[in-house]
């Protein structure tokens, strides 16, 4: 920050920068550029001098759409930008920011599960499955469902408000919806049905990100691109999957469908300089990719009747999502310059729980740190490395260790095989 000026200050060095551009010089109450008296190239001279003389970083950029371009609003804009609190500046819009420094953390979390339970005995009754198929072959003990109240939408909602509270971020604060689901099939599309719910301001975007199992780390890069090359502050990412509606089909196998819960997260992310002072963990770089290969591991597709096509090569899907999550772990060490066994968690895809354990045997990293939360609520699809987060962050914070020498690790795989990973510090 530059030194503070009192406003007989700021309006000496208003006048002594358009004074090199301007002579005579104008009343200081008007519009230098609507009189003609400045052309637009002057303009922005006379704003890159000021903030060269005061140390203000993006005066006026944008400038307000309701202040003229006059000498008093420019001294004005010096005093209030000169007195907020380290770390703030104001909006064209008059609100408060954070000032950016490049790093976007996280603010807020929270997850919301389907509130019907069907035990792993229940569902291999239900879908004629041989005994223990899902307990033990699959290490799944229940699953959490919906009930007929609830669908993608409710339980976004309800993850939304949660973390929301959490972040302490009013609905009128956030200026990015970003919002990843398989399962809703409807137009509007997630994202403008879900800003819709929950009544977001007109001027918040909503935008839909695909990618399946890894729709939610896709979802952080989009939001974590977005804010750091804008103005914007605050993003929700929000994740949400219906399974038991889109899966139920009697053409679906069994041993498929037995797999998958319901549920949603919500993420609030937020952009500016007091991540370090305040303790929260801030997203860092992405990796990602495609490997074809594996591509006719699993497929879903609507058929011309209207039914649900499934392709599904268990044993293929799972050498090829083990071997690649192993790949994207070892990726995200060099990234982050840490090994796997300084990692506080791994926030995982969990097509089952005996993937993960096998997974964590193979990577060398303990299971202690990897919150398995498949064995009971199944298969979440995107959803699933999101509330795998949030356990972790909640564990983090209740432990008083939530700092930046904490680190979690985030690997998904999708369909494809589409792959993604980051981390958090």
């Amino acid at each position: 920050m530059g030194p503070v000026f009192d406003m007989e200050s700021a309006l000496a060095t208003a006048r002594s920068s358009v004074a090199n551009k301007l002579s005579p010089l104008s009343n200081d109450d008007a519009d230098l550029v609507a009189t003609g008296a400045l052309d637009s190239m002057a303009w922005v001279d006379v704003l890159v001098g000021i903030e060269s003389a005061t140390g203000i970083h993006d005066l006026g950029n944008p400038w307000p759409e309701n202040r003229p371009k006059s000498i008093r609003v420019l001294a004005e804009m010096i005093h209030e930008a000169q007195n907020l609190p380290a770390g703030e500046e104001v909006r064209a819009d008059g609100r408060l920011q954070t000032r950016a420094d490049g790093r976007i953390s996280i603010a807020g979390w929270a997850y919301s599960l389907g509130s019907r339970i069907m035990s792993a005995e229940q569902i291999e009754r239900d879908l004629g499955l041989p005994l223990h198929k899902i307990r033990d072959g699959a290490g799944i003990h229940s699953v959490c469902l919906t009930v007929e109240t609830e669908d993608e939408l409710a339980l976004a909602q309800r993850a939304s408000e949660i973390a929301l509270e959490m972040a302490d971020v009013s609905i009128e604060n956030i200026d990015l919806l970003v919002a990843t689901s398989t399962t809703f099939l409807a137009y509007p599309s997630f994202a403008a049905s879900l800003h819709s719910r929950l009544l977001l301001p007109e001027t918040s975007g909503a935008l839909d990100v695909g990618g399946a199992c890894a729709g939610l780390i896709y979802s952080l890069s989009v939001a974590k691109s977005l804010l750091s090359m804008s103005s914007q502050a605050v993003a929700l990412v929000v994740a949400s999957e219906v399974h038991s509606r889109r899966l139920n089909a009697p053409d679906v196998p069994g041993e498929f469908r037995g797999l998958f819960g319901d549920g949603a997260c919500a993420l609030v992310l937020t952009k500016g300089g007091d991540a370090e002072r305040n303790g929260k963990l801030s997203l860092r770089e992405f990796v990602s990719g495609c490997s074809g290969t594996f591509a006719s591991s699993l497929g879903v597709k609507v058929t011309a009747n209207g039914s649900l096509g499934v392709e599904f090569k268990g044993e293929q899907l799972a050498h090829a999502a083990l071997t690649q999550m192993d790949r994207i772990i070892g990726t995200l060490e060099t990234l982050s310059s840490k090994p796997r066994n300084e990692v506080d968690y791994f926030a995982l895809h969990q097509p089952n729980p005996r993937v993960v354990e096998i997974l964590a045997e193979r990577a060398k990293i303990s299971l202690d740190r990897v919150p398995v939360i498949s064995r009971t609520s199944g298969n979440l699809g995107s959803v699933t490395c999101g509330v795998s987060l949030c356990q972790a962050l909640t564990s983090l914070r209740a432990n008083g260790v939530q700092s930046q020498t904490s680190l979690i690790f985030m690997a998904a795989v999708a369909p494809g095989l589409i792959w993604g990973g980051t981390y958090w510090n």
